[in-house]
């Protein structure tokens, strides 16, 4: 933390001396702090660690002078926050990073993030919320020398919790537009793409036929209209035995299949498939969690925003899943008699997923399956329906009904079973004028599984310009009737936000975007603060 603050006060020390007039070039960055403060908490069992405050903290600091552009990360983790990898602990530069950049060629020599298409086969990036950061080390080129001509190149090694792997990276990916390559004046747009990957780790085992490198491929093909898209993509994995999949040697796929019907401006759908078959894909084949992923594999189901459909989230399942997802969204016209003055919006979602439907192997390759087949074993299942309406310039709510089966042993582990439930949500906003606001959500679940049933509530107020208040409440009344309170509130001036909050956090799986990592129960009060310059 002193170090931190040393360079806080360097840089205000320079900006001071200097005008924006005299620093040549343009100095941009931020920063993060999280701190929790722990206490002992009988009714949910959770107990506060022997260093009772814990801060993960974020500086960065960003440069450009015309072409050229260079930053820096500094991370504190004094210790860490409670459910984060225990890896990431003192502080240290984690990213430092130089580059040029024109129409048609950036070059990046040091840290760096990148995707290749949809992220199946390669892509690094950042989500603080879920303590992942597996950015590269080492250099990365993206050359366009023509509009519909796109080509990505990447080398280097991975963070690996405050150090850099052992695993060696390479990576190139292009993507062309025909049409427009050809003069092809047409209403359809078309891309084609495709990307190899190596990843490179020492083996020094006692298994002559373990293959130290893994190979990657893949296709893709994209087709865009005013009323349809489609993007498709497959990836094909080599052997990659570790211990996460038992050593062994079977080759590992995803198909990808994703298309967007816009029938007019009132109804549209989105309907997704995938089929992952071990793509768990890593720079270090040792680790665990979602440290040193080199692919990107996100649940492909609704992703809720409020708490009691979050009990139950769902995790992607690298090693096989099978199934997918679909959005119906209809407007029902201003005027209209079922849309009312201001219209209403409906939505429908379903997912569902299953295991691959497999045949074990005495072989190294371990088992064989069955492409198309979907396995005999349900892992998520679930259907939303939403109704989103303006009553009046004052009122606006959001009403939900979900189902969903969820198979938390097959996605957590040994001692959960399958969980089916029922949830209904209603969300109201009240402008109770121009800077008073009010929102209240009201939320119960319903089941006969796990811990039965439970109720949320929220209460919200905001003040405009900048406040914000909530107290929140979720019980499982019919078991361990544990109340898991939160109460606090935020203000925000100018660049600048600060959050203070004291309640409890139930164990259990925290998603973003459909990446999830398990967290522990506990106790205490919150303190954030960040600010951007």
């Amino acid at each position: 933390m002193k170090k931190l603050i040393f360079i806080v006060i360097t840089i205000t020390g320079i900006s001071k001396g200097l005008s924006a007039q005299e620093i040549p070039g343009k100095l941009s960055g931020g920063l993060e702090s999280n701190n929790q403060y722990y206490v002992d908490d009988k009714a949910t069992q959770a107990q506060a660690p022997r260093d009772k405050i814990a801060t993960n903290s974020y500086f960065t600091l960003n440069y450009t002078l015309k072409n050229f552009y260079a930053g820096i990360q500094l991370e504190a983790y004094l210790p860490v926050l409670m459910g984060y990898p225990e890896g990431l602990k003192g502080s240290k530069l984690t990213h430092r990073f130089a580059g040029y950049r024109t129409d048609k060629i950036d070059i990046t020599a040091g840290n760096f993030y990148e995707q290749y298409g949809n992220g199946l086969i390669f892509r690094s990036y950042e989500e603080r919320q879920l303590g992942i950061d597996n950015i590269m080390d080492g250099v990365n080129v993206r050359f366009t020398p023509l509009k519909s001509i796109r080509l990505k190149v990447s080398y280097g090694s991975q963070r690996v919790l405050m150090e850099n792997g052992e695993g060696i990276f390479r990576g190139a990916d292009l993507e062309l537009d025909p049409l427009d390559l050809l003069k092809v004046k047409h209403s359809w747009g078309l891309t084609i793409g495709g990307s190899v990957v190596n990843r490179y780790q020492k083996y020094t085992g006692p298994d002559e036929t373990f293959p130290p490198g893994v190979n990657a491929y893949s296709a893709r093909l994209g087709l865009t209209h005013p009323h349809y898209d489609l993007n498709v993509e497959y990836v094909s994995k080599s052997a990659d035995p570790t211990d996460l999949n038992k050593n062994i040697f079977r080759k590992g796929s995803v198909l990808y299949i994703n298309q967007t019907i816009t029938t007019n401006k009132d109804l549209s759908m989105d309907i997704a498939f995938r089929r992952v078959e071990s793509m768990d894909f890593r720079t270090d084949r040792t680790q665990k969690d979602n440290i040193a992923l080199v692919n990107y594999l996100p649940a492909l189901t609704k992703l809720y925003t409020y708490a009691l459909p979050n009990l139950y989230p769902y995790g992607a399942q690298s090693m096989g899943e099978i199934g997918g997802k679909a959005d119906i969204y209809y407007h029902l016209k201003r005027g209209s008699a079922l849309g009312g003055h201001y219209g209403t919006k409906l939505s429908l979602t379903a997912s569902l997923y299953r295991n691959l439907d497999t045949v074990r192997l005495k072989s190294k390759e371990g088992f064989e399956s069955a492409f198309w087949r979907f396995g005999p074993t349900e892992l998520y299942r679930d259907l939303n329906f939403s109704m989103e309406r303006r009553w009046s310039p004052l009122m606006k709510t959001i009403f939900s009904y979900i189902n969903l089966n969820c198979n938390q042993g097959y996605i957590q582990g040994p001692g959960y079973g399958m969980v089916n439930a029922n949830i209904a949500i209603a969300d109201v906003l009240l402008n109770l004028n121009r800077k008073n606001a009010l929102r209240v959500e009201l939320q119960h679940l319903w089941t006969t599984d796990d811990e039965k049933n439970w109720a949320a509530a929220l209460l919200e107020y905001s003040y405009v310009p900048g406040w914000s208040f909530f107290v929140s409440d979720m019980s499982n009344y019919q078991s361990k009737k544990i109340h898991y309170f939160s109460v606090g509130g935020a203000c925000n001036y100018k660049a600048a936000r600060v959050s203070l909050s004291y309640g409890r956090q139930r164990a259990g799986l925290l998603c973003v975007g459909g990446i999830c990592r398990m967290v522990p129960a506990y106790s205490g009060a919150s303190l954030s603060f960040s600010y951007n310059f």
